[in-house]
């Protein structure tokens, strides 16, 4: 009996200690679910972080992007805006050019309607003289 009660005191021993190794084994588990829990926790922290810093950064460039854009327009709005004026004024000195140009197309015009009728005028004396001559 000696050896049965040994057998039965080991078995407890053993069962006392099984139970405090299946309580440490728990207590390891849950430290370990724990610090795996924190883990993700901060993970994911960083993660929403980074995400926000992203987009400001990306929100960011997009504006200066947008208002790199809009100060280009403004510059080719302003160029075409000069071009027109100096085409206005252009064409406003070739209608000048135009106008003194008919002018003085017309006053030649004259000119040479009012030779025209002088020649003929002395070409119907020199000819009426020229008949008279003949006559006497």
């Amino acid at each position: 009996m000696e050896g049965a009660t040994i057998v039965q005191q080991i078995l407890k021993a053993l069962d006392l200690h099984s139970g405090k190794i299946q309580q440490q084994m728990k207590e390891m588990e849950d430290r370990l679910r724990t610090e795996i829990q924190d883990t993700e926790s901060r993970l994911r922290a960083e993660i929403q972080d980074t995400e926000n810093r992203l987009r400001a950064e990306i929100q960011d460039t997009e504006n200066r992007l947008y208002a790199k854009i809009r100060e280009t327009e403004d510059r080719l709005h302003q160029k075409l805006l000069d071009l027109e004026k100096r085409t206005d004024a252009r064409f406003e000195r070739l209608e000048t050019k135009m106008n003194y140009w008919r002018l003085e197309w017309s006053e030649t015009q004259e000119t040479v309607d009012f030779l025209a009728r002088k020649t003929l005028q002395h070409e119907r004396k020199l000819r009426s003289r020229a008949g008279q001559n003949e006559i006497s």
